[in-house]
């Protein structure tokens, strides 16, 4: 081994003090003075200035602490004075060391704070991992989430740098009411991250990513994370999106009972399916989905057990009343004659946690405005379907639209992909594929003549997200000209992959619906706020059991005359349907109204439909 010189070892030594940072080298300089002022001190005593060993280290530290103190020095004793100039040199070269690697270390400081190094010290809030243009949506509907709350907190954390992070959420969102954001950067898969954001203090994680094996890489990396740690809320869970159906099923297996998860694209097939044949329907069900106005809570109301369901309906004003959940499961719409007991609680459509006010007696109806005879069914839905363009959720949610639909219901399908659903079994629908390029507004024209009155178009996949939007607008932008021209009614459902675009084509009509990860997201928020309302929302997009119909509102109550939502209620409850809202047509203006306050009257016309959830 080859030996290391005195002077090697010294540096290296050194080197070593300078890299453990500011405090080991204040400590170093410390170290220093010391053993200069004791130095001087003891020649001072040799030199025969009077005064003890002691004394003689004070005054040598007052030299090396305060320059100004050798301005009391006399010449009387010309080694001493030269003495204390040496040590007063020393002590300005070491306060200016000093100066500088406190300024060096605030400024460190100061920039790893910049960088989100530190640990967050919080309980009870919610963690987001992943930073990517959802976020902006995700942030959106938890500071409506906590609005009930006097001191709300998200933490995000994202592999961008702390300030880009902060910047981009504060030109979003300059007000947050009652909601702190706190951001913190790393990368989500690593311990000492998911440690720095106190995930086991948290009530809630979302995985925010648009990759499925990262998405559960990160589930993994929570899983490990949280085996040792004790856990402030012991019911912890993430929620997390997954949009191919193989990787579904390894996401739950990754979270070990803790993972909630979205099958993303099964639910935008299943919303599309919905939304594309009742015009209208999208808004309920964002509201549904969504912390702007009204949301579905689980609520207990001790004074209605014993009631028959049917009789429950009526008792809140300005509630609607979904279900009942219990032990056994979520019962959305359940028979009119089940019995709310004490293991039951309610779910009630309101504007709050809580916000619901029982009626202190039976609720009034008019029974004289109940149809008792339901007329000639007059069709709401136009099944008829034109699709633009195709991706692989195409197949999903033809499959989901067949179930709703008549028998030879057209779907016609303009792609210019090589497309085959010849393998598809379909009981009412029989897909008529066009292969074409991208339609002009001369070509929309001329097929929207085949009284094709549903539009639906798809995000092309095979293009980037803005080049694809950028489509999708542009045949909006179409469609939207061809209607105010021809007078012509069309409900359109369009699909975009970035949020900023998906705002541009929202609020231009009434009756238009945008969707794409916007409405994952509402759901991911929800469910994140409270995890049992994942089955409770499965229910309200399965065809199996009760869903959200529009149906004509002169199969409940007389047209032409002021009634009031009490009898409404009243008259859909004898039919097995909850009545939820309604919508009606003004000027050629679309009004959708959920939860309406029962007390107040409203007249209908031919035309009115009524928001209800049934079977069928």
């Amino acid at each position: 081994m080859k030996k290391r010189s005195l002077k090697q070892k010294l540096k290296y030594r050194f080197d070593n003090i300078m890299s453990k940072g500011t405090i080991a080298l204040i400590g170093l300089l410390c170290l220093v003075t010391f053993v200069i002022v004791c130095i001087a001190g003891a020649i001072t005593v040799l030199i025969g200035m009077e005064g003890g060993i002691a004394s003689s280290i004070w005054v040598s530290f007052m030299h090396a602490l305060d320059p100004g103190t050798i301005t009391t020095d006399t010449l009387d004793n010309i080694p001493y004075v030269i003495l204390q100039t040496v040590v007063t040199i020393c002590g300005i070269f070491i306060s200016s060391v000093l100066i500088g690697i406190i300024s060096s270390g605030l400024e460190s400081k100061l920039s790893s704070l910049r960088k989100g190094t530190s640990i967050v010290i919080e309980d009870g809030h919610t963690v987001i991992l992943g930073f990517n243009d959802n976020i902006y949506t995700l942030i959106n509907e938890l500071i409506g989430a906590n609005e009930n709350q006097k001191d709300g907190c998200i933490v995000v954390v994202g592999e961008e740098e702390k300030e880009v992070m902060e910047d981009a959420i504060a030109g979003r969102f300059p007000d947050t009411k009652t909601t702190r954001i706190i951001c913190r950067s790393g990368s989500p898969c690593e311990p000492h991250i998911l440690e720095r954001c106190s995930v086991e203090t948290s009530k809630a994680i979302i995985i925010n990513e648009y990759d499925d094996p990262q998405s559960i890489k990160i589930i993994l990396a929570l899983t490990s994370y949280l085996k040792d740690k004790e856990l402030t809320h012991p019911n912890l869970y993430f929620t997390v999106a997954i949009n191919d159906a193989q990787n579904v099923e390894a996401a739950r297996i990754a979270g070990e009972g803790r993972a909630e998860v979205i099958f993303a694209n099964d639910a935008i097939s299943r919303i599309i399916a919905h939304t594309c044949r009742q015009p209208g329907l999208s808004q309920v069900l964002v509201e549904l989905f969504d912390y702007d106005g009204d949301e579905l809570y689980f609520e207990d109301v001790p004074s209605l057990r014993g009631l028959a369901f049917k009789d429950t309906l009526n008792y809140f004003d300005k509630a609607v009343v979904f279900g009942i959940r219990n032990d056994s499961g979520t019962y959305l719409n359940p028979p009119m004659d089940t019995v709310i007991t004490a293991d039951d609680k309610l779910i009630l459509l309101e504007d709050d946690d809580g916000s619901f006010v029982v009626s202190e007696k039976t609720p009034e109806f008019k029974e004289e405005l109940i149809v008792k005879e339901l007329p000639e069914q007059r069709k709401v839905e136009t099944d008829d379907l034109l699709v633009l363009g195709s991706n692989p959720m195409l197949p999903s949610i033809l499959k989901e639209y067949d179930c709703y639909v008549d028998d030879g219901t057209r779907v016609v399908i303009v792609t210019d992909d090589d497309l085959d659903l010849s393998a598809e079994e379909y009981r009412h629908i029989n897909p008529e594929i066009r292969k074409e390029g991208f339609v002009n507004r001369a070509r929309m024209e001329e097929i929207l003549t085949e009284d094709l009155d549903n539009v639906l178009i798809l995000s092309n996949i095979h293009l980037e997200a803005e080049e694809a939007d950028a489509r999708t607008l542009l045949s909006l932008i179409y469609l939207w000209d061809i209607i105010k021209k021809t007078k012509h009614r069309v409900s359109i459902t369009s699909e975009m992959r970035k949020t900023v675009n998906q705002r541009l084509a929202t609020g231009s009509r009434g009756d238009d619906f945008v969707i794409g990860s916007n409405i994952v997201n509402l759901l991911m928020t929800q469910i994140a706020e409270n995890r049992e309302l994942t089955a409770l929302f499965e229910d309200i997009l399965d065809e199996d059991g009760s869903e959200l119909y529009m149906k004509p509102i002169e199969n409940y109550v007389l047209l032409d005359t002021p009634v009031d939502f009490y009898t409404v209620t009243e008259s859909a409850s004898r039919q097995g349907h909850i009545a939820v809202g309604y919508k009606k047509i003004i000027d050629d203006e679309m009004l959708i109204v959920t939860n309406p306050a029962k007390s107040e009257e409203i007249t209908f016309v031919e035309g009115d439909l009524l928001i209800v959830v049934a079977e069928d």
